[in-house]
Order: C-alpha cells, then structure tokens, then sequence
C-alpha cells in the first residue's frame, strides 16, 4: 500500500514535501492527490479538519497534517540525506531552515493579505512582511556557503522553495538585488530534478 500526499500544484508548503519525496527517491512509494483546500473533498476533511495542504496518509492511516511533520516523518523513513550534522552545525542548520521557513510564511502572509480587495489592503502588515523577507534573505546571503548543492537537506529545500516562490508570486520585491551568492546557488538549485519536476502551474 502506498502512502497518498494531499497536495495543491501551486503550495510551496507542498512543493518542499514533493521536492523531499524526489530527493530522498520516494516517489515510486506516494501517491498524489491533488485537491483544491478551498473546495475539499470529503476524505480529505476527513484526513484533515483543518482542510489544509499538504497532508500525508501513511501507510498505516496516519494523517499527518503539515509540512514539517511530513517531512520529519519521511527523513526518517530514508535516514542520511537530509541530518547531515551533529552539536554546533546541527542548530545553525536548522537556523538557517527556520529563516527559510519564515520568508516563505511572510510571503504567503502577502499573498494572501493582497488577494482581498485592493481597497481594504492593510498596508503596514505588508510593509512588515516585506521587511521580514528582506532581513532573512540577507541572513542567508551571509551564510550561502554552507548551503549544499550535492547533497541537499532541509534548509536546502525550504531555501529553495522559498526563493522559488517569492520569484512566482512577489518577483516585485527583486530578492536577487545585491545578493549574487544567494541568487547563483539558487540559480544551481533550480535545475535540480526535483525542482524542475515540480514547478507550478503558469497562471
């Protein structure tokens, strides 16, 4: 039996779960669903209260419900890609994850907040979400060398999907602006399998 991955083709959430599945080479053992959040199918309310993607079913029936949980989940199923480190280096990389996290949650915070009529558009949170994006992107421009391109881990991935996404959805905000490490790493990482097999939709 496989597990099934609830997902949406244009969630960086998902996307950073698909690309995981591609780089731990998981893929043969998960099936896909995608599913429209916003018009759920009833066996995914039924995975899922919360009616939010992604969502794995594993083998055994356990929904689990967020993309870091899946992806703590599938890391252990395929141990050694993705923990690459032990003490001091360990927490700087999830440091480094967690400012990838956060640009992501920022521009999906601005995403959302501009999707609601222009006229109601509360300016100053997306003034301070615009921030956020730039004080982490310089927090990893400052670090680029310790992002891997052979060997990707979960800072890898969330870093990549997050610059992924601002250039989909705020390409206005010009996150390659002097950060050229930044921008060449991610320039490499964008070509990798498992980012080029799940890109989003156009549109």
């Amino acid at each position: 039996m496989k597990m099934k991955l609830y997902c949406n083709l244009t969630s960086p959430y998902a996307r950073k779960v698909r690309v995981a599945i591609q780089e731990l080479g998981l893929a043969e053992r998960i099936e896909e669903a995608v599913i429209d959040p916003l018009n759920p199918p009833p066996e995914f309310l039924a995975a899922n209260p919360l009616s939010r993607v992604p969502t794995l079913m594993t083998e055994r029936g356990t929904a689990l419900p967020d993309s870091r949980i899946i992806l703590d989940y599938l890391m252990q199923r395929k141990a050694g890609l993705i923990a690459r480190w032990r003490g001091t280096r360990h927490w700087e990389d999830l440091r480094r994850t967690q400012m990838a996290d956060g640009i992501l949650d920022a521009a999906v915070a601005s995403v959302m907040e501009k999707r609601r009529p222009e006229s109601i558009h509360y300016t100053p949170f997306l003034d301070r979400q615009s921030a956020v994006i730039h004080r982490a992107l310089d927090a990893l421009q400052a670090e680029t060398g310790h992002l891997a391109q052979t060997t990707p881990g979960r800072c890898e991935i969330s870093s990549g999907v997050a610059l992924a996404y601002l250039d989909f959805r705020l390409p206005y905000l010009e996150w390659r602006k002097n950060r050229d490490a930044l921008a060449d790493w991610f320039a490499a990482f964008a070509q990798r399998p498992s980012m080029q097999k799940t890109q989003p939709p156009a549109g």
